[in-house]
């Protein structure tokens, strides 16, 4: 018989036994996990609704359903959602660089990939597809974020011993839970939130003020409609507005290579937390260029 399924179930057990939760607590791991879910499906593609159901006693366990036309797809879902929730990782603590660079790669190539594994029409599912499909969405570190924060609720919230995570078809499962226990959870949390610096760049900043003390105070400027904080590393164009060299008025534009350093905060979503300029390759007032 084909295995089947359509529920996802989350088992958690408690030190003491008991089968309360801390509402905030079990919101917030639900919100990670359903945040990844939403993540896996987007990547593939994949059109479903996830429905929660009525939570069980033993402990504390959730079941979503996830719903939707193509059945197999969703078995594949549901089988990959429990790979990913449950295997403890080889590598953690950081991205790996496959997920740093596929951070800029541009969606339609992303898209273009996915087709390349035939799965939009797919009737029956192995081993092999469901690895190639692996290989393609732990590319995605929104994912392995995501699954870090569940991990890192679940180990502050010392009343959780062990969680069993176990895939089903209405309720009836055909495998063994797979365990995880206090002491694993740590290994699928990423402590780096810090990812490497975007160099390089050339861009017009539209000035609204420099510094004009020695020190790393910062300058303000337009950059693509929108005001930035930078640090001007360019000590010789500084030492020219120092001493006065270069005269300020509101139309003065700088062609820089601008820097900028970045970190993931906690929704997964990647800020910039430093703009820095090394070079400042010429400068405009009043619309005229002037080299350095």
């Amino acid at each position: 018989m084909k295995e089947e399924y359509n529920q996802f179930e989350l088992h958690y057990f408690f030190s003491d036994n008991s089968h309360g939760f801390d509402a905030i607590v079990r919101n917030e791991c639900e919100k990670e996990l359903l945040y990844l879910f939403e993540e896996v499906s987007q990547d593939l593609e994949i059109k479903i609704l996830i429905e929660a159901k009525p939570p069980q006693n033993g402990g504390f366990i959730e079941v979503w359903e996830f719903i939707g036309a193509n059945k197999e797809m969703i078995t594949l879902l549901v089988s990959i959602l429990t790979f990913i929730v449950s295997r403890i990782p080889v590598q953690n603590k950081k991205l790996t660089q496959l997920q740093i660079e596929n951070l800029e790669l541009d969606n339609q190539l992303k898209k273009a990939e996915l087709n390349k594994l035939g799965i939009k029409n797919i009737t029956e599912i192995d081993e092999n597809l469901k690895n190639k499909i692996i290989e393609f969405l732990i590319k995605n570190y929104k994912i392995f974020w995501r699954r870090s924060n569940f991990f890192k609720k679940i180990t502050q919230y010392k009343r959780i011993k062990k969680i069993t995570i176990n895939k089903q078809f209405n309720y009836k499962t055909t495998s063994e839970p797979e365990t995880l226990r206090l002491g694993e959870f740590e290994q699928f949390i990423l402590f780096d939130e810090n990812i490497p610096d975007i160099k390089g760049q050339i861009e017009t900043i539209d000035l609204i003020s420099s510094a004009l003390k020695q020190g790393k105070f910062k300058w303000k400027g337009f950059l693509n409609s929108q005001i930035i904080d930078f640090e001007m590393q360019d000590e010789s164009f500084k030492q020219h507005v120092f001493q006065g060299d270069i005269k300020h008025n509101n139309k003065v534009k700088l062609n820089v290579e601008l820097n900028y350093s970045r970190k993931i905060d906690d929704t997964g979503r990647i800020k910039i937390t430093k703009y820095y300029v090394p070079k400042v390759k010429s400068y405009f007032i009043d619309n005229l260029e002037f080299k350095l």
